[in-house]
């Protein structure tokens, strides 16, 4: 909240880093001919025209700042369209486009923490107890590095696991939230996100699944991920690519680039929006992949950099698909850190609710080709052409009937169970050219098929 009116008590005053005031934070900026500025920071979404300051008789632009405690806050000025560090502020905060903003320290009091203040320690990674680790990729020849958030370790433990994209050491309650409910939180390397996920190098999320595996003990089938903005894709690729991996999704703000198709789905059933899914490039035809996975998706109301319809849209087809899901808007949240905090306790309450379903009666799933895969939840197969697109589609009917049509597929394994089908007992698996009737006298049996 701004306080524009307090402002002019304060003529005289020199232009300094920001200073902690009766009605709130300070903040001023000296430039005698400068025609606007505005004040962008967590605080206000980097929304660019939402704060104005003040021009004083003294040449000093100023605004005061109601700001919550025990908080840092990243800023900058936007200085007749400029943005711009605070020149007066030496304290710096690196962001992941390889620049850095100004930053300020507020105590549980609400003052201003100076540099060398015993107290900014919580603020640091290991004031909250976030630590380092790193791998080598065998299918990337290089390290990787991770951030884990530490818990206290428990006989026998078996953790879930959130697994945060997009530089979640910026999240100032991430830690608390992933000790509350006894998650361990993994946060990959902004690169990972960037430069391999969302360049179509997927391969690189199962790598990262045995490196966790090995290192924590973990419930692997309560494995689930969230991103925010970039890292809200990147997370919507890896569930598109690897449902059967994954246990829930958690989506904040993320740019989905589906807010095109508002008005042609709005009418749409389940195979229609299939069909009309179907049409399109890749990777929004792997939209169909999701059909068996619960995904939370957030937005906020004012965000500027990502429309809230790709939120919703995403919301839309993903509910039509019938799989879980549910969307919370924060209309007065734009693209910041802060939203994200403010989910997480809508975040962690999804994914506690969930375990992986190994075994879905409904499997679809499409590729643009088979380099990254060759099992999707109870199948196996290989493709013909392995640089070509693939379609699996397999459906257990209530007679112990599968269907199965299949695009690129030369085999497959089915490995069945009475988790599916009534067993022992007699299955037919029906393909396009024909009908394959067996009595399998077991509750468990793994059937091939070749084309």
């Amino acid at each position: 909240m701004q306080k524009s009116d307090a402002v002019g008590k304060y003529q005289g005053w020199w232009a300094t880093k920001p200073v902690r005031v009766k009605e709130g934070i300070l903040f001023s900026y000296y430039s005698p001919s400068a025609r606007e500025i505005f004040l962008a920071g967590d605080f206000n979404g980097w929304k660019k025209r939402a704060t104005p300051l003040i021009k004083g008789r003294d040449d000093v632009w100023r605004i005061i700042m109601e700001l919550k405690p025990g908080r840092y806050y990243d800023y900058k000025y936007i200085v007749d369209g400029n943005w711009l560090n605070d020149p007066n502020n030496p304290d710096l905060n690196p962001d992941t486009a390889g620049g850095a903003n100004s930053v300020i320290y507020l105590g549980a009091n609400g003052d201003i923490l100076p540099q060398g203040h015993p107290e900014r320690h919580k603020f640091s990674l290991e004031g909250r107890g976030i630590y380092l680790k790193s791998y080598q990729s065998r299918k990337y020849n290089r390290r990787f590095e991770f951030h884990y958030v530490s818990l206290e370790h428990r006989e026998g433990d078996k953790l879930p696991v959130i697994i945060c994209l997009n530089n979640y050491v910026k999240s100032q309650e991430l830690h608390l939230f992933a000790r509350e409910n006894r998650f361990l939180a993994i946060i990959p390397s902004v690169e990972l996100g960037g430069q391999y996920i969302r360049q179509g190098r997927l391969d690189v999320f199962p790598e990262l699944l045995d490196v966790i595996k090995e290192s924590f003990s973990i419930d692997e089938d309560r494995i689930s991920v969230t991103g925010m903005s970039n890292g809200a894709l990147e997370a919507l690729l890896v569930s598109m690519y690897y449902p059967d991996l994954i246990a829930a999704s958690a989506l904040v703000f993320g740019p989905f680039k589906v807010r095109f198709y508002k008005d042609e789905i709005k009418n749409f059933n389940k195979a229609e929006l299939e069909k009309f899914i179907g049409t399109l490039g890749y990777p929004q035809r792997m939209l169909t992949n999701l059909k068996n996975l619960p995904i939370y998706i957030s937005h906020g109301g004012g965000d500027e950099a990502v429309p809230l319809d790709d939120g919703l849209v995403l919301h839309e087809i993903v509910k039509k698909l019938g799989a879980p899901t549910e969307f919370t808007s924060y209309p007065q949240y734009g693209h910041t850190w802060h939203m994200v905090d403010e989910d997480l306790p809508k975040v962690f309450g999804w994914v506690r609710r969930f375990k992986r379903n190994k075994f879905p009666q409904d499997i679809g799933y499409t590729s643009p080709n088979g380099f990254f895969k060759s099992k999707i939840y109870w199948l196996d197969f290989a493709p013909f052409k392995i640089e070509d697109e693939i379609n699996i589609k397999a459906t257990v009917n209530q007679d112990n009937r599968i269907r199965l049509e299949l695009q690129n597929i030369k085999w497959i394994r089915m490995r069945l169970n009475s988790h599916l089908l009534r067993l022992p007992g007699v299955v037919y698996v029906e393909t396009q050219n024909s009908t394959h009737e067996m009595e399998i006298l077991a509750e468990e049996k793994d059937i091939e098929l070749a084309f």
